[in-house]
């Protein structure tokens, strides 16, 4: 340190730390000898006023204090206002200093004073125990005049804690307490504050995120939720602008789960973090984005679940579940009834082939403002499927959801997927049998359902078809008998008030004919029975 006076002016002990959000004053302090270059630094105690000076270019000041606690640090400088805002006077860093035998230091923050300041800060810093220094630097403009930096000191445990850069040294947080940050600025690179804590048991867990309105529709920070294999399970941005943002609940499994804060803009605010959990009852849980990872849908059981916040991807929601025998399956999707006429899941149902290729049997939307949908009547045979939630091309929301699915065992229903004649069911004559067409999430799109018989010889077939008479005036279903080149023999269509009507008698030469099923002009999800006569 150069030669020149220094003088104390005085040390706020109480008067200048009342006004922190922590309400706590005062800690206890230690002086060491510190080795940033080979000046001394001066030896301060923080809640000091201490008046400095850059006499000559090249000059700097340096101030080292230590901390016992964890808290926060605010560097304030004050100088005369010279009224030339563009001036850069003064540059103000503060250092950490890991070794001081081998002066190993790292940045931590620093901050600009303009000739026309007067007064400079970083805003707040959390701190950990340990050996500090600050440096006060000529600016590009050197502003030849004293200055006065003031420490301020506050211990608490609900501050992030410097440097805390990397997942191995993240801030540990506890579940349901609210804690601060803050985006240091640094010479090169941008500030990351990592977060730690502890899952005990299965939970639901949401991360609130607040901040100050900046008024500025910009990306502010991006937080990023990792498992401790690296995983990110959500990652969301916070604008300048939003104030307060909060996911949706995610079901992690018992474990060590990892916050980074990223800092996207040189604005220096302090911030707020929450993660709360719940118990985990029914629940999905993250990382469940394919087959290999889905969650397990037992049958006539609500499962909840929601889409996790990504950036620069789309949540899927995988769930696995298992059709006892060969019948009916119901699928319900719901949620809450949102403001927007948007479409905002698509609920999707699987079949998983041997070569790992998903088969989409179903798919279908639920908007925000509705309270969901079904998949009805969807005739499977015995075996292993998915459900897949997803937000692809729509309005992506993460607010929970409900699954359900249950299940009618029915040996002569249809099993899907019957949509060809190569994968058409095979039937007998005089037997009946039930199936349904399923929409394609597009109104009035629906599937078709093919059944198969064979003739030895000439024979004379006729067709019964039936369902529950509703009185609406709907042309619901057209069916057909085709030959195996695809020409229709004949074809009736049948309305929904009807309940019932047939293809009459036809003489057919021997041969390889189908049934086929589809929708009319409006076309119905309801079920259907089919009997082939001769």
């Amino acid at each position: 340190m150069n030669k020149r006076k220094k003088k104390i002016l005085s040390v706020v002990a109480v008067v200048a730390l009342v006004a922190t959000v922590f309400g706590i004053i005062g800690t206890a302090l230690t002086i060491d000898d510190g080795m940033f270059s080979n000046n001394t630094p001066m030896k301060i105690t923080p809640n000091a006023e201490v008046i400095g000076s850059i006499d000559v270019k090249g000059d700097h000041e340096e101030y080292m204090f230590e901390v016992t606690q964890n808290g926060i640090l605010t560097v304030r400088l004050d100088h005369d206002n010279l009224l030339d805002s563009l001036k850069c006077g003064f540059i103000v860093t503060l250092y950490k200093i890991v070794d001081g035998e081998t002066r190993v230091y790292k940045e931590i923050t620093y901050f600009k004073s303009f000739w026309s300041d007067v007064t400079s800060s970083w805003g707040e810093t959390g701190i950990t125990p340990g050996t500090y220094l600050i440096v006060v630097e000529p600016g590009l403009d050197i502003l030849y005049s004293d200055f006065t930096i003031v420490t301020l000191f506050t211990p608490t445990e609900s501050y992030e804690k410097e440097l805390n850069e990397t997942k191995a040294e993240a801030t540990p947080v506890q579940i349901g307490r609210v804690y601060y940050g803050s985006g240091s600025q640094r010479i090169e690179g941008t500030d990351a504050d990592w977060f730690s804590f502890e899952v005990a048991e299965d939970s639901c867990v949401n991360i609130t995120f607040s901040h100050l309105d900046h008024k500025i529709p910009s990306a502010g920070w991006t937080i990023r939720l990792y498992n401790e294999f690296d995983q990110l399970i959500s990652d969301f941005t916070s604008k300048l602008s939003d104030v307060l943002i909060k996911t949706g609940s995610l079901g992690l499994r018992k474990g060590k789960y990892y916050i980074q804060v990223e800092t996207q803009t040189p604005v220096v605010d302090t911030y707020k973090i929450q993660v709360g959990a719940d118990t985990a009852v029914n629940h999905e849980f993250e990382i469940n984005d394919n087959p290999a990872l889905a969650t397990d849908l037992p049958m006539n059981v609500a499962i909840s679940g929601s889409l996790a916040d990504k950036v620069l991807s789309l949540d899927k929601d995988y769930y696995k579940f298992t059709v006892p025998a060969d019948g009916i399956v119901n699928f319900e999707f719901a949620h809450n009834v949102l403001e927007g006429d948007k479409m905002g899941w698509n609920i999707r149902i699987i079949k998983l082939e041997a070569d790992g290729t998903q088969t989409e049997m179903i798919k279908k939307s639920s908007k925000w403002n509705d309270s969901g949908t079904t998949i009805p009547n969807i005739g499977l045979p015995a075996g292993t499927y998915y459900a897949c939630i997803d937000g692809d091309s729509v309005s992506y929301n993460s607010e929970s959801y409900f699954c359900k699915w249950t299940f009618t065992e029915n040996d002569s229903y249809e099993k899907e997927f019957n949509n060809s004649f190569e994968s058409a069911n095979d039937i007998t004559f005089n037997k009946e049998y039930q199936g349904a067409i399923i929409s394609k999430d597009t109104e009035y799109i629906f599937d078709e359902d093919y059944y198969k018989f064979t003739l030895t010889e000439e024979t004379s077939v006729a067709l019964e078809f039936s369902h529950a008479r509703i009185f609406e005036s709907q042309e619901a279903w057209l069916f057909a008998i085709v030959d195996a080149n695809g020409n229709v023999v004949a074809e009736e269509d049948c309305y929904l008030y009807e309940g019932r009507d047939n293809i009459d008698a036809t003489t057919l030469p021997a041969g390889t004919y189908y049934v086929r099923i589809k929708g009319g002009l409006q076309g119905s999800e309801d079920v259907y029975t089919i009997k082939l006569i001769k």
